[in-house]
C-alpha cells in the first residue's frame, strides 16, 4: 500500500475537521456518547427538518394538482415552525430553505435553542450546518495539494458533429460560469467581463447568453441572499486560519469542457460559492453548504420557480469532496451529508441525470469505500478518472478512489470513469485564454457531455435509460495503478463508448433498482445457498433482437465456489421489454477464510481478493454488446457444536485459581464445525441487549448489542497485562468506521471508564444524565479509548494518553495508537480492542494493574447509540475481577470482630486445548481451531456455586463468545442463568435422506441446543442419563429415534418420493431423569433419486428433405422427464454435416443425398431413452416441368420440427 498523506490530511478527508479554535470552548478531547463531540460556535445556522417529505414525491411528480396542494401545505407548515422559532428570540434570523426535494427551513440562532426546537410539533430533526466533509471541492480546497499530471495524451473528442448536444440543457453547480469567455460563446473582451463583474449582483443585458441560458447566484456578492447574475469571478483568495483557497474558475472550467464536447448543448449556471467584500472590510469566503447545494438543485429543476418542471435541466454536473460515503435508503438517524444524496435522488426521480465526480480520495490512501458522499446517491452517475499513454493504454488516475459505498446493498460505485488529465479548460476572466486541468471532476464533465450527446441523438430515451446505456456499452479495458485489470469497485462499467451507445439496440438494468449493475452484496453462510437477481432488457429498435447470454469472472480463489444459472439466449420483440433471472449459487463451504481478521488486514489487496466480480454480457451480430457488471462478497460462516455429553463442574483447578481460591467452574467441550481454521474468543460481558433500543429500529447507525472485556496476561506488554474491550453490533459494519460522522467523527465505537469514587460522588451508579464532566483526569478517569481508521483507512485501537496535558491548539495531540492488534473484520459485527496496561497508566491513582482493580463506570458510544443510555445506571465493571465486586462487613462471633468480605458477581470464561494425562491446561481468551478440532471452554465464578443453588448471587451480563473470522457470536449466561442445565432437541432442524435408503440407514443425529452454553446431556451417565425419543407417531412408521438421538429408517417403502412422500415432520423430546424438555420439530426431506428414465412422448416421424436443405429438427420436443431432471442429447446415424446440440436437442446442418437411420438418445445422467427415425435426403432431380407433390403422408416433408421459444434452455455455468 502506498502512503499518500499525513494523518491530519486523512482526518480532513474523513471527518468534519472543524477549525482548531472551536475546540477551545470544550477543553476536552474525550468523545461524547450523547451529543456531537465537535463543538459548535454559540451562534450557528441550523437546518430544521420537518416531518413531512418535500413536495416532490413519487405521488406528486406526475400530478400537478397534488404537487400544488403539497407545496401549499409545506409552505404553511414551514411558516408555522418559523413563527414558533422566532417566538423564542426576536434576534433569530430566517434564511431560504427547501420545499421541493427536501423540507427544511434555515435559521441563524443560538445553539442552546436546538433541544427546544427539536420538541416543536412537526419538527423531525435539527442539524447544525458545520461539516466541511460535505463542502465540495468547488468551494473549499486545501492549498498546495495538487498532484502533477502524468505524461498522458490529450483526451479524445466525443463527436465531430457541431449539433452534438442540441436540445439538451446541462446545469453546472459550483463557482459560477464566465459566460463572457470565447469558449462559452462570449466575445472575450476585458470590457465585457468587467461589465459582468460590475453587475455581479444585478440582472443586466449581458446575461443570459446564447450558450449560458440561465442561472442564479446563491452565494451573492452582496454577502447575503441571492442574485440573478452567476458570473464566475477571477478573485483568488486564501483563508488565514487554515490556508483554504476558493477554487476560483472551477465552474467555468466545467462548463467549457461540456460545451467543447457537446457544442450545441445549453448551459445553466448555479453559483454556490463565492469570494466577496460587500462591506469593504476585506474578502471573505462563502463556501458551498448543504442548503445552498440543495437550493441550487431546486433551481436546476425549476429555473423560474413556477412549480413546473418542464424547463428543468436534463443533466446536472455536481462536484463533491470527502470520502468513505455512507448511504442507506431508510434512515431515521440521517445526517446532513446523506440528505444531499437524498436530494440527488429526488432530482433524478424528476427526470434529471446528476453527474458527480467520484472524488480525489485516491490521493489520501488506496483502500475500499472511499467514494464521495454525493457520489453515493444510487441514481447519480458517479465518475472516476483515467489517463492514457501514447499507445492508448488506459489507466486510472492516482486521485481516483475505490468504491463501493458503505451501507449500499443493491448497487455499486463508481459507475464509470473517463479522461481526467490534461483536459483543455477556459480560464476565468481570461477572454480567450485556455489552460489544462487534471482532476476527477473533469471526467464527470466529459461524461455529462457524453450524456448530452446521447440524449440529443436519442431524445426518446429517459435520463435513467441514458445512464444505463452509457454503462451498458462502456469499455472496461482499463488498468489499475499496478497495471492489472481494474476492479468494478475502481472503474465501474468502464469508460464511455459513445459510438456504441448511439448504435445499441437495447438497454439493460436490474429490475426494481434500475441499476445497470448487479450487486449481490455481502452474504455470510454455510452450505449451498441461492441468490437471484432479475435483469430487465428493453429493445430500443424496430426489430426483434436475439442476444446470446454469457457470464465471465475475474479469476480469484473464491470464484470456483460460485455457479450461475441464466438463459443461454434472450429474444426481445421490437419496442418490448423482457425480464430474465440471473441466479448465483454459492457453496459457502468451498470458500477460504477472508484474509481480513485484524484492522491492518483491511488493505486494498485483501479487498480485491474477496470481491468476486465480472460481467454479464449480451451479444448479437452487428450490434454493440450489452454488459452488466456484477459484484459479490460471500463469506463462509463459523460454526460450532457444543458437546453436551462432556459437561462437568470442577473445583480447585488451574482455571478456578485464576478467578479466586473459592471459585468453581462449569466446563464443556465444543468443536469447530467450520471448514476452515477459525479463531474463537470469549470475554465476560459488561452489558448486553436482546434487541435494538425502542425508537431506533430504523436508525442506520452502529447499534451496540453486547460489550465485554477484561484484563489478561500479555507477553508483548512490559506490564505483562493487557486491557481488552470487545463487543458486537446488531448489524455488520462495512469497514470499521462510523456510518455518520456528525457525532464523533469517524470513530466506530468509543468508551470512557471512570474511577469508582467519582462514579459514586456523581451519582452515576444511579443514573446517567449526560456525559460525565471529569475535571481531574488523574483521579476521576480510568481510560478513554476508541476504534478509528488510521491514515491508511485501517481500523485501529486508540487511547487518550492522560499522561499528557490537553492542548486545545492540538486537539488530536493525545490520541495514541495502541501497540497491540485490533480485531475488526470487513463487513463485521465483532470487534476487539487491546491495550497494554502500561499504556493506560496515568497519575498516582492509575499507575498499576492493581489500581484498575475497582468498579469502574463505563459508558460506550457510537454514531447513533450509547450504552449505558441516558436514564440508566452507568455500567459498573471491574476489569481485573471480570465483573462487579462489592465489599461488605459482618460480625465474626468466633473472634468478636467485624470482618470485611468482597463478593464478586462476575465470571471468567477461558478456552483450553485438550491435553493428555499429566499435561497442564493452558487457558486463554482466544484460540485458533482447525476444522473438526475440539477444545474446552470453562467459566470460573463464585456466584454460580453459592450455597449450591446454581446462579444465586450472580449479577452479570453473561459472556460473549465470538469468531474473529466473521460475524458468528453468542451472548449467553456465564453459568446456568435462569435456565435448566438440560439441552433440548433443536427446534426446526432439517435433515434429508434419499428415497432408496435401506432399512436401518441412519438419517442423522438429532441436534441438541440450549439457552446457555453449558448443559448436561450425557447419554452414558451412570445416574439420570439423557435420552431422546419420538413424541408422536407417524403413519407408516418411516423412522425410529434411538435414545442417543439417531434417526433411523424403519420403513423404506414410506420413502417413495414419486408417491408423494416428499418430507416428514418428526416431533421429538428430550428427557433426563423425570425432567422432560419441550417438544421440538425435526423435518426430514426425502431426496428424489433419479430412478425413472426419460419418457418418449411419441414416436419421431420420418423426415424427407431436399439435397443441401438446412435441417432444423427439435428432438427435445419428443422427450420429457417425470422427475424434472435436465436432459442431454446425442445421436447416431446422422449424415456428415448434420449434428445435434447436446443441450437443446436441436438437429441442424446440411448434408448430401441419402437415406439415414438415426437414433436419438435422451440422457438424464443416470437413465437413457432412445428414439429412432429415418431421414431421407432426396438427390436433385432435373425435370423439364414441375411435378405434382407426391408427399407420402408418412413424413413431414419440408416442414421444420423446430419449436421457436423466447427463452433459451437454462444452463449452469461455473
Amino acid at each position: 500500500m502506498s502512503f499518500k498523506k499525513s494523518k491530519l490530511a486523512s482526518c480532513i478527508a474523513l471527518a468534519a475537521l472543524a477549525p482548531t479554535a472551536v475546540y477551545a470552548a470544550t477543553q476536552t478531547d474525550t468523545l461524547s456518547a450523547f451529543s456531537s463531540s465537535v463543538a459548535q460556535t454559540q451562534n450557528a445556522t441550523l437546518f430544521v427538518y420537518l416531518s413531512e417529505q418535500g413536495s416532490l414525491t413519487k405521488a406528486t411528480i406526475n400530478n400537478k394538482q397534488k404537487f400544488a396542494a403539497s407545496l401549499q401545505q409545506i409552505e404553511t407548515n414551514q411558516q408555522a415552525i418559523i413563527n414558533d422559532i422566532k417566538a423564542l428570540d426576536g434576534n433569530i434570523k430566517t434564511l431560504p430553505g427547501s420545499k421541493l426535494v427536501s423540507n427544511f427551513i434555515r435559521v441563524q440562532a443560538d445553539t442552546s435553542y436546538i433541544e427546544t426546537i427539536k420538541k416543536m410539533p412537526g419538527v423531525q430533526s435539527v442539524v447544525v450546518a458545520a461539516a466541511p466533509i460535505q463542502v465540495p471541492r468547488n468551494a473549499l480546497k486545501t492549498a498546495n495539494t495538487a498532484i502533477p499530471a502524468t505524461d498522458s495524451i490529450k483526451a479524445p473528442a466525443l463527436s465531430d458533429d457541431l449539433t452534438a448536444g442540441e436540445g439538451v440543457k446541462v446545469a453546472i453547480i459550483g463557482s459560477g460560469v464566465d459566460y463572457t469567455h470565447t469558449s462559452l460563446g462570449g466575445d472575450g473582451t476585458v470590457e465585457t467581463y468587467a461589465t459582468a463583474m460590475e453587475n455581479s449582483v444585478n440582472a443586466f443585458d449581458g446575461f443570459p447568453t446564447e450558450v449560458v441560458v440561465e442561472g442564479m447566484d446563491l452565494a451573492s456578492d452582496a454577502g447575503w441572499g441571492f442574485d440573478p447574475n452567476p458570473i464566475d469571478q477571477n478573485v483568488y483568495f486564501t483563508r488565514d486560519y487554515d490556508g483554504a483557497t476558493h477554487n476560483t474558475g472551477h465552474g467555468t472550467r466545467l462548463a467549457s469542457v461540456v460545451h467543447a464536447l457537446a457544442p450545441s448543448a445549453k448551459i445553466a449556471a448555479y453559483k454556490t460559492s463565492n469570494v466577496s467584500d460587500p462591506w469593504g472590510n476585506g474578502y471573505s469566503l462563502t463556501a458551498e453548504t448543504s442548503s445552498s447545494f440543495i437550493m441550487a438543485l431546486e433551481y436546476a429543476l425549476d429555473p423560474n420557480q413556477d412549480g413546473s418542471f418542464d424547463d428543468r435541466a436534463d443533466i446536472i454536473v455536481v462536484d463533491a469532496l470527502g470520502g468513505n460515503a455512507f448511504y442507506a435508503e431508510h434512515d431515521d438517524g440521517v445526517s446532513s451529508a446523506v440528505i444531499e444524496a437524498y436530494a440527488i435522488q429526488m432530482a433524478s426521480a424528476l427526470g434529471s441525470l446528476v453527474v458527480v465526480n467520484a472524488g480525489n480520495g485516491g490521493e489520501w490512501y488506496d483502500n475500499n469505500f472511499n467514494m464521495t458522499w454525493r457520489g453515493a446517491a444510487p441514481s447519480a452517475l458517479s465518475v472516476g478518472g483515467i489517463t492514457a499513454d501514447a499507445e492508448d493504454n488506459m489507466m486510472v488516475t492516482e486521485k481516483t478512489p475505490y468504491g463501493p459505498v458503505r451501507g449500499a446493498t443493491n448497487y455499486t460505485k463508481p459507475d464509470m470513469v473517463s479522461y481526467a488529465e490534461n483536459i483543455d479548460v477556459a480560464v476565468v476572466g481570461g477572454g480567450d485564454e485556455m489552460d489544462t486541468e487534471s482532476d476527477t471532476v473533469m471526467a464527470a464533465a466529459r461524461v455529462a457531455a457524453a450524456a448530452a450527446i446521447l440524449k440529443s441523438k436519442r431524445p426518446e430515451l429517459s435520463m435513467i435509460e441514458i445512464k444505463a446505456l452509457l454503462m451498458n456499452t462502456a469499455n472496461n479495458a482499463i488498468m489499475d495503478r499496478n497495471d492489472k485489470q481494474g476492479e468494478i469497485t475502481l472503474i465501474g462499467s468502464g469508460v464511455e463508448n459513445i459510438d456504441a451507445a448511439l448504435m445499441s439496440n437495447a438497454v439493460a438494468w436490474e429490475k426494481g433498482s434500475y441499476q445497470p449493475n448487479l450487486n449481490f452484496g455481502f452474504h455470510e453462510g454455510t452450505g449451498t445457498q441461492r441468490f437471484m437477481k432479475e435483469v430487465q432488457l428493453k429493445n430500443l429498435s424496430e426489430e426483434t433482437v436475439t442476444y446470446d447470454v454469457a457470464l465471465n469472472s475475474i479469476e480469484k480463489s473464491g470464484t470456483p465456489a460460485l455457479t450461475w444459472e441464466y438463459p443461454s439466449t434472450i429474444s426481445v420483440p421490437a419496442g418490448q421489454t423482457v425480464v430474465f433471472p440471473v441466479t448465483m449459487v454459492v457453496n459457502f463451504d468451498q470458500l477460504e477464510n477472508w484474509p481480513m481478521k485484524m484492522g491492518t488486514d483491511l488493505t486494498i489487496e485483501n479487498w480485491q481478493a474477496i470481491e468476486l466480480s465480472g460481467q454479464l454480457q449480451l451479444t448479437a451480430d452487428e450490434v454493440p454488446t450489452i454488459a452488466i457488471s456484477w459484484l459479490a462478497k460471500p463469506r463462509n460462516s463459523s460454526k460450532i457444536s457444543r458437546n453436551f455429553n462432556t459437561f462437568e463442574e470442577q473445583h480447585s483447578t488451574e482455571l478456578t485459581a485464576k478467578f479466586s481460591a473459592d471459585a468453581g467452574a462449569h466446563v464443556q467441550q465444543f468443536t469447530n464445525e467450520s471448514t476452515t481454521d477459525t479463531t474463537y474468543a470469549v470475554f465476560p460481558a459488561m452489558y448486553n441487549r436482546t434487541q435494538v433500543p425502542v425508537g431506533k429500529e430504523n436508525t442506520q447507525g452502529n447499534m451496540l448489542k453486547t460489550v465485554a472485556g477484561g484484563v489478561y496476561d500479555e507477553a508483548m506488554c512490559s506490564s505483562g497485562k493487557k486491557m481488552v474491550v470487545a463487543g458486537q453490533f446488531f448489524k455488520p459494519n462495512d469497514v470499521g468506521m462510523a456510518n455518520h460522522f456528525d457525532k464523533a467523527g469517524v470513530a466506530l465505537v468509543y468508551w470512557s471508564a471512570y474511577q469508582e469514587q467519582f462514579v459514586i460522588d456523581q451519582g452515576l451508579d444511579q443514573e446517567v444524565t449526560g456525559d460525565p464532566y471529569a475535571w481531574d483526569e488523574a483521579t476521576q478517569v480510568g481510560m478513554s479509548g476508541f476504534i478509528e481508521v488510521d491514515e491508511n483507512g485501517q481500523p485501529q485501537s486508540w487511547y487518550i494518553d492522560f499522561k499528557k496535558e490537553y492542548d486545545w491548539t492540538d486537539h488530536y495531540g493525545r490520541y495514541t495508537k495502541s501497540s497491540l492488534p485490533t480485531y475488526v473484520t470487513a463487513h463485521g459485527k465483532n470487534f476487539v480492542a487491546q491495550y497494554c496496561m502500561d499504556e493506560l497508566y496515568h497519575g498516582e491513582n492509575m499507575a498499576s494493574v492493581e489500581d484498575f482493580d475497582q468498579n469502574q463506570g463505563w459508558i460506550f458510544g457510537t454514531d447513533r447509540d450509547a450504552a449505558a443510555n441516558l436514564g440508566e445506571p452507568i455500567i459498573l465493571f471491574n476489569p481485573v475481577k471480570y465483573g462487579k465486586t462489592e465489599a461488605s462487613s459482618y460480625f465474626d462471633w468466633m473472634t468478636g470482630e467485624m470482618k470485611e468480605v468482597e463478593t464478586n458477581s462476575g465470571a471468567l470464561p477461558m478456552i483450553s486445548r485438550l491435553i493428555e494425562e499429566g499435561e497442564t491446561k493452558q487457558y486463554s481468551p482466544m484460540e485458533t481451531l482447525a476444522p473438526g478440532e475440539s477444545v474446552e471452554l470453562g467459566v470460573a465464578s463464585t456466584c454460580s456455586f453459592t450455597f449450591g443453588f446454581g446462579s444465586i448471587g450472580c449479577d452479570n451480563h453473561g459472556m460473549l463468545m465470538m469468531s474473529l473470522e466473521d460475524n458468528w457470536a453468542m451472548a449467553v449466561p456465564s453459568g446456568q442463568g435462569s435456565y435448566a442445565f438440560i439441552p433440548h432437541p433443536k427446534d426446526g432442524q432439517m435433515h434429508s435422506i434419499n428415497e432408496d435408503a435401506e432399512m436401518g440407514s441412519v438419517v442423522a443425529t438429532v441436534e441438541l441446543d440450549a439457552e446457555t452454553f453449558f448443559a448436561n446431556g450425557n447419554f452414558e451417565a451412570e445416574w439420570s442419563p439423557y435420552s431422546i425419543s419420538l413424541a408422536k407417531a407417524i403413519p407408516g412408521d418411516p423412522f425410529t429415534v434411538t435414545n442417543i438421538g439417531e434417526i433411523v429408517v424403519n420403513n423404506p417403502e414410506a420413502l417413495d418420493y414419486d408417491a408423494g412422500n416428499t418430507s416428514y415432520e418428526l416431533e421429538v423430546i428430550g428427557k433426563q431423569g423425570q425432567v422432560f424438555t419441550a417438544v421440538s420439530k425435526v423435518m426430514i426431506n426425502i431426496n428424489n433419486v433419479n430412478d425413472i428414465a426419460p419418457v418418449l412422448n411419441e414416436a419421431m416421424p420420418a423426415v424427407t428433405m431436399a439435397d443441401q436443405q438446412a435441417a432444423e429438427i427439435d428432438a427435445s420436443m419428443y422427450f420429457s422427464d417425470a422427475e424434472g431432471d435436465a436432459l442431454t442429447f446425442s445421436a447416431t446415424g446422422l449424415p456428415e454435416g448434420i449434428n445435434i446440440d447436446s443441450k437443446t436437442g436441436m438437429i441442424a446442418g446440411t448434408a448430401a443425398a441419402g437415406v439415414y437411420d438415426v437414433v436419438v438418445t435422451a440422457d438424464d445422467m443416470v437413465n437413457k431413452t432412445e428414439a429412432s427415425f429415418t431421414m431421407t435426403i432426396n438427390a436433385p432431380v432435373v425435370v423439364p416441368e414441375p411435378e405434382a407433390d407426391n408427399d407420402d403422408g408418412g413424413s413431414l416433408g419440408f416442414l421444420s420440427l423446430s419449436l421457436l421459444a423466447l427463452f433459451g434452455l437454462r444452463r449452469r455455468q461455473k
